[in-house]
C-alpha cells in the first residue's frame, strides 16, 4: 500500500502559523479604524477594511486570521451579515461585533444565534478591547488545535479505510484514484480552492464496490453497460458509503456529496438530509462528470467523443463540461454525437465509441466511417450475438434530425 495516499487525499489549507496572530478590523469610519489599530497593533498583525466586501476580499488575500472585529452599521453589508459570511467561509475565525449602544438588541440576537463570539460597545475602553480580542484569539487557538487533532485522526482513519479498499478490491481502488485525479484537475480548471472534501468523496464513491460480485465489478471497471439487476447494485454504492461514513466527524459534506450521486426513485439525485456547505452542489456536479468520463475512458473511448456524449445526454453542468474539455485538451465538436440503434445508423456517420457485445468483445472499433458494408456487418452481428445498444455515432453537420430517444446505459452513477 502506498504511503503517499494521505497526502494525495488531504489538501486542506494549513492552520494559522504566523509569529503574531492576525486581526481583521472592519469599520466605515477611518478614525475608528485608526484608533483600533493603535490599541491592538502592539500585539497583533492588524489588517483593516472599510466595508464588508473589502473585508471578505482581505480574508482571502491576507489571511489566515485569528479574529475579526466588525462594526455593526456599514453601507452595503452590515456587521451581522458580514460575520455570517465569515462564519460560512472561515468558521474557525473568532467573530467580534463592535456596535453602538442603540444596536445592543441586534448584537444580543447575533450572539444567541451563534453568529458571533462576543460584542463590544462603542466607545470601548482599551483594556476591555484588548481583553476581548485576547479571548477571541485564544478561542481561535483552541478551535484550531482541536481541528488539527481531528484532522490527524481523520487522516489516519481514511488511510486505513481506503487501504482496506485496496486490499479488498485493487480494481475499485485504482478506479477511485483515477476519478480523484480527474476531480482534482477539474477543480483547478474551475478555480475551486480547499476542495479536500471533493477529493475524499471521489475516493469514497467507490467504497461500495466491495459488495459487488466479481463479474459485476469487472464490468464496472471496463465501463460496460449493465442489466437492470446489476445496475441496481451500482446505484446502491453511494448509499453504502453514506452509511459507512455517516457518523464520522468532519465528513458531513463528504457524505452529502456521495449521497447526491445516488439516483432517487425518479432518477434524480437525492436531496441533502442535513444542512450542507455551499460547495456541495458544485462538488456533486464535478464528481458525477468525472465518474461518467472515467467509464468512457475505461472503454478507451476518445476524450472528445466521451465529452460529446455527456453533452448530448444532458443533466451535466455546462461549466463543468467546459472544464473537462480544457483538462483533456478537447476542442469544440465539429460533429454531433448521438445514440442510435443498429437499424437507425446511416452511411456517412462515424462510430464514436467501440461497438461491443454484451459479453465484452469489441466488434467494431471507434472512429470507423459507417458504410454499406459496415451496416451489413452490424446487422449480421446482431443476429449472432447481443450487441450493446445504443451505439453512439457522430453525425456530420447540423442538418440531420435527432433520432428517437433510446435508453442510455449508466455506469457507476446515474446521469
Amino acid at each position: 500500500m502506498s504511503d503517499e495516499l494521505p497526502t494525495e487525499l488531504w489538501r486542506r489549507a494549513p492552520a494559522f502559523a504566523g509569529e503574531a496572530p492576525s486581526i481583521l478590523l472592519v469599520d466605515d469610519e477611518p478614525t475608528v479604524l485608526q484608533t483600533l489599530s493603535h490599541q491592538l497593533g502592539g500585539n497583533y498583525r492588524v489588517v483593516t477594511a472599510p466595508d464588508g466586501l473589502t473585508a471578505l476580499d482581505a480574508l482571502d488575500r491576507h489571511g489566515p486570521f485569528a479574529a475579526i472585529v466588525s462594526d455593526m452599521r456599514m453601507p452595503g453589508m452590515d456587521g451581522i451579515e458580514l460575520l455570517e459570511q465569515v462564519r460560512l467561509r472561515h468558521p474557525e475565525i473568532s467573530r467580534v461585533l463592535h456596535t453602538a449602544q442603540a444596536d445592543l438588541s441586534s448584537a444580543i440576537s447575533a450572539i444567541n444565534e451563534g453568529q458571533v463570539f462576543r460584542f463590544l460597545c462603542k466607545p470601548c475602553p482599551t483594556r476591555e478591547l484588548r481583553g476581548t480580542v485576547r479571548d477571541a484569539v485564544e478561542h481561535h487557538r483552541l478551535v484550531t488545535a482541536e481541528r488539527e487533532i481531528l484532522d490527524k485522526t481523520l487522516r489516519t482513519s481514511l488511510q486505513a479505510l481506503f487501504g482496506c479498499l485496496e486490499l479488498a478490491s485493487p480494481q475499485a481502488f485504482a478506479r477511485a484514484g483515477r476519478i480523484r485525479d480527474l476531480v482534482g484537475e477539474l477543480c483547478r480548471e474551475l478555480g475551486l480552492s480547499n476542495v479536500w472534501e471533493i477529493e475524499v468523496a471521489a475516493m469514497a464513491s467507490q467504497l461500495g464496490a466491495v459488495t459487488l460480485p466479481p463479474s459485476v465489478l469487472q464490468k464496472l471497471d471496463r465501463g460496460l453497460p449493465l442489466p437492470d439487476d446489476e445496475q441496481k447494485m451500482i446505484d446502491a454504492m453511494p448509499g453504502i458509503t453514506a452509511r459507512l461514513l455517516g457518523d464520522v466527524p468532519m465528513l458531513e459534506d463528504v457524505v452529502e456529496i456521495v449521497r447526491g450521486l445516488q439516483p432517487a426513485d425518479g432518477g434524480e439525485p437525492h436531496a441533502p438530509v442535513r444542512p450542507s456547505g455551499p460547495m456541495v452542489p458544485v462538488a456533486i456536479d464535478v464528481l458525477r462528470a468525472a465518474i461518467e468520463f472515467e467509464a468512457f475512458a475505461s472503454r478507451d473511448v476518445a476524450a472528445e467523443n466521451a465529452v460529446a456524449v455527456l453533452e448530448e445526454r444532458g443533466g451535466y453542468d455546462a461549466e463543468v463540461l467546459a472544464a473537462l474539455r480544457r483538462a483533456r485538451g478537447v476542442t469544440a465538436p465539429q460533429e454531433t454525437v448521438r445514440p442510435f440503434r443498429v437499424g437507425e445508423l446511416e452511411v456517412g456517420m462515424r462510430i464514436a465509441e467501440d461497438v461491443v457485445a454484451v459479453n465484452g468483445p469489441v466488434l467494431i472499433g471507434r472512429g470507423l466511417l459507417v458504410t454499406e458494408m459496415l451496416l451489413e456487418r452490424l446487422t449480421n452481428y446482431k443476429h449472432i450475438v447481443q450487441i450493446v445498444e445504443p451505439i453512439w455515432a457522430a453525425v456530420p453537420g447540423t442538418s440531420v434530425s435527432a433520432p428517437p430517444a433510446v435508453p442510455v446505459p449508466r455506469s457507476a452513477v446515474a446521469a
